[in-house]
């Protein structure tokens, strides 16, 4: 598969040299203090600092544009310095117009990678992502786009929770004269494991269907809000788990993976500009979480007969200035936010406060 992506790539270059090419690079610093750290009742402090970096170079023609890139990301953990990593990707993107300014579609492929460090390394993983979607104008204020989206994930030391992804996604986009727009998607997911059991309960695949409905309304030339829920539907019986000196370990506690529960989530959002250079914004939400598969347990770790259900609500704010005046491309943001989840299941009954500064420099 690397033979074939890197085959593609040159392919890539020999075609489009021809084509008008643009380099472009970003840098990104976030600063983040987070007072939970885990997401757990221990409430484990630490400060993050956090810098990505990319760059892209652009093959461009009249209907067709075709991107390499890379994105990297370092982590720096100060108090816990064994959970610092590190992220990288590469990647192919295309995007074909069948039309002039209209009907795109957009292929592309990337292969990432997550390196941990000390104990932490046994989470680290491979990911080899393609996808394709097209969007198609179904009139001047509508337009559809289907989709489909392929990961290859790879726990190297947790080759049992191992698997290939599948989802085919549906959404439809409306806009209307009162500068209301709305927008529909409908996705099914589909996960199946490398490694298959003959175990009652013991997954070899996991399906889940996800529908999601958010509309947004213009109140003012600067200001703007949005609605948004977003419902999703366990379709599997059973769980992945392995077992270490006599304790249970479940992928839903060691990824908090999606496929485990069933779910509501709904939110509310709100920006204006003070002016052309400042926005702010305020956001509430509330979701909840209902395990199929997972014990809830006690103080003592003892599972109780109940499945871990799990009630959360959070808010924030932020503050963006752009900072293109003084020095072309560069931003500087701020955000707070707040989560409290209430759970049956004593070690997730928590609250996190996070509070980060970034600095964006995009040329």
């Amino acid at each position: 598969m690397k033979k074939q992506f890197q085959s593609a790539i040159i392919l890539s270059i020999f075609i489009f040299t021809s084509a008008q090419a643009q380099f472009n690079f970003y840098s990104y610093y976030q600063g983040i203090y987070d007072d939970n750290i885990f997401n757990n009742t221990n409430k484990i402090s630490d400060f993050v600092n956090s810098f990505s970096f990319g760059s892209a170079y652009n093959f461009e023609s009249e209907f067709n544009n075709v991107q390499l890139y890379y994105e990297g990301n370092l982590s720096y953990f100060q108090t816990t310095t064994s959970k610092s990593f590190n992220t990288h990707r590469v990647g192919l993107v295309e995007t074909h117009l069948f039309s002039i300014d209209d009907n795109p579609m957009n292929a592309g492929i990337n292969y990432s990678i997550r390196n941990n460090q000390d104990e932490y390394e046994v989470y680290n993983f491979d990911q080899i992502s393609a996808y394709i979607n097209y969007r198609q104008s179904i009139s001047e204020t509508d337009f559809i786009i289907p989709g489909y989206v392929y990961n290859r994930n790879n726990f190297k030391n947790f080759t049992l929770f191992s698997h290939n992804e599948h989802k085919l996604f549906l959404t439809w986009i409306s806009s209307f004269e009162t500068q209301t727009s709305l927008m529909v998607n409908a996705e099914y997911s589909l996960k199946n494991y490398f490694e298959k059991y003959d175990f009652e309960e013991y997954l070899n695949e996991a399906s889940q269907l996800k529908v999601k409905a958010n509309i947004g309304q213009s109140l003012s030339e600067t200001s703007g809000m949005n609605g948004y829920v977003v419902l999703r539907k366990n379709l599997s019986e059973g769980s992945r788990y392995l077992i270490s000196d006599s304790l249970v370990y479940y992928e839903e506690e060691i990824f908090n993976d999606i496929y485990s529960y069933n779910g509501i989530e709904t939110g509310l959002g709100f920006k204006h500009y003070l002016n052309e250079n400042i926005e702010v914004s305020l956001e509430a939400k509330y979701l909840t979480r209902n395990f199929t598969s997972l014990p809830a347990v006690d103080r003592n770790g003892v599972e109780l007969t109940s499945m871990r259900e799990d009630n959360q609500f959070g808010f924030g704010a932020g503050i963006v200035f752009d900072l293109s005046k003084f020095v072309n491309g560069i931003s500087l943001s701020a955000t707070w936010n707040y989560f409290k989840n209430n759970s049956n299941d004593y070690f997730y009954k928590y609250s996190n406060q996070i509070i980060s500064a970034s600095l964006d420099y995009d040329f």
